[in-house]
């Protein structure tokens, strides 16, 4: 088990790298940030003494090599937009983000796993049926669609809920929904369909022949064996969560991650856009190893 985590752990430092070499050059070819940052008629001159200030004015492979040598000291440059360091700038939104996606999540887990359980255990009935069908409405009702209607009904005409922001008790409501019922669905329907094959699985049906009590056959023997997936699943929400709902984010002027990132897109803020890529890949690779460890002990079969 040791040699497998020291092996994912190089593995994942090896990914962040090539991610971190992928988004410094790609970043690049979007274009010149200097030219959104000046007006029109600026001065060549103008243009120059802010590439200089920036790094910008060196060669590409020079730049890249500055950009490895400060990353491994934590130094990732200071926004040309807002001229403030980058990694202060992700970090100073990142509890906003934590906050609506640990929303978001808990509320689509806690709904929708005792959803997919009980329609698995009753199977074919109109609580099944029921399920199946808003489990298929919640994984084709577009994220931006949903958002904007309860921004429109809640928000305008009912005027219960705050439609903008981060400062009113309320305003975490809808952003979470809107998240949270493409996740709900997903994890209802997987929920379901892991249940079901746990349940006409040979160790089950053993179960049942020694007359041990449904509910323990359903939560012990069945659901155990059935969470494997689940948590596969929950992981990479939670990993994509964590990294922004850029759609929510940016309907609902959220301040979080996700519309730090899109705003620096737009005005090709390159230090931010590498700060959060890079942030969001240490998160993806750290909840995947944590998930690998999570998988030997929820069923002792798993051996690596």
């Amino acid at each position: 088990m040791q040699r497998f985590i020291l092996f994912r752990v190089i593995q994942a430092i090896f990914t962040i790298f090539v991610i971190g070499t992928l988004v410094f050059f790609f970043m690049r070819l979007s274009g010149d940030p200097v030219t959104l940052m000046v007006p029109i008629d600026a001065e060549p001159e103008t243009i120059e003494a802010i590439k200089i200030e920036f790094g910008l004015d060196k060669p590409l492979l020079v730049q890249y090599g500055y950009f490895v040598k400060n990353a491994i000291t934590g130094d990732f440059g200071v926004s040309f937009k807002m001229d403030e360091p980058a990694l202060a700038l992700v970090a100073e939104r990142f509890p906003a983000t934590l906050e609506l996606a640990v929303t978001a999540a808990l509320l689509a887990w806690l709904v929708g796993i005792p959803l997919g359980l009980i329609s698995a255990i009753t199977r074919d009935s109109l609580f099944d049926r029921f399920g199946k069908a808003f489990a298929l409405f919640g994984q084709a009702t577009p994220s931006f669609w949903l958002g904007v209607m309860l921004m429109l009904f809640f928000g305008v005409q009912l005027d219960m809920l705050p439609i903008a922001g981060r400062e009113e008790p309320g305003s975490l409501i809808m952003p979470a929904v809107t998240i949270s019922l493409i996740m709900l669905a997903s994890v209802m329907r997987l929920a379901r369909s892991a249940m079901l094959d746990a349940l006409n699985s040979e160790f089950v049906v053993m179960a049942r022949i020694k007359g041990i009590r449904r509910f323990q056959i359903n939560m012990i023997h069945a659901f155990k064996n059935a969470s494997i997936p689940l948590v596969t699943l929950m992981s990479m929400q939670i990993s994509r969560l964590l990294m922004g709902a850029v759609i929510a984010e940016t309907i609902f002027s959220w301040p979080g991650v996700g519309k730090l990132a899109l705003d620096s897109v737009y005005s090709r803020d390159f230090p931010v856009v590498q700060v959060v890529v890079l942030f969001s890949a240490i998160i993806f690779c750290t909840i995947n190893i944590l998930v690998d460890i999570l998988y030997a002990y929820i069923d002792p079969r798993i051996r690596y």
